[in-house]
């Protein structure tokens, strides 16, 4: 395995791949509701600093083509998104009074 796992330059957020580089929408938001808002905090603060970054780098690359680790930075970019949720709008990992997470269906 090589010593990156991200592309180059964005080896400071390597910490969270394992938790966070997920490929589906379905696990991103199983791990929301499964992580405590310390954890949420934690990884936003690492994240939103680089954001800018990270959508520049794949902004010059072709999506459909990414290789292995610009998949997994582009998988940390959306796992943020919806961390983000959490930390700027709801305070918690779920929704207040909203409706249990299970009743939502994903099918992307």
């Amino acid at each position: 395995m090589p010593d990156s796992t991200l592309p180059s330059g964005f080896q400071d957020l390597e910490p969270f791949v394992a938790r966070w580089s997920l490929a589906t929408e379905r696990e991103r938001h199983a791990t929301r509701l499964a992580s405590d808002m310390g954890d949420l905090q934690a990884f936003y603060d690492a994240l939103q600093p680089r954001m800018e970054a990270l959508v520049d780098h794949l902004n010059t690359r072709d999506l459909g083509a990414l290789d292995v680790a610009e998949q997994r930075l582009l998988q940390l970019g959306l796992s943020y998104i919806e961390a983000s949720l959490a930390v700027e709008a709801y305070g918690e990992p779920t929704v207040t009074d909203g409706f249990e997470p299970s009743r939502f269906h994903v099918w992307f």
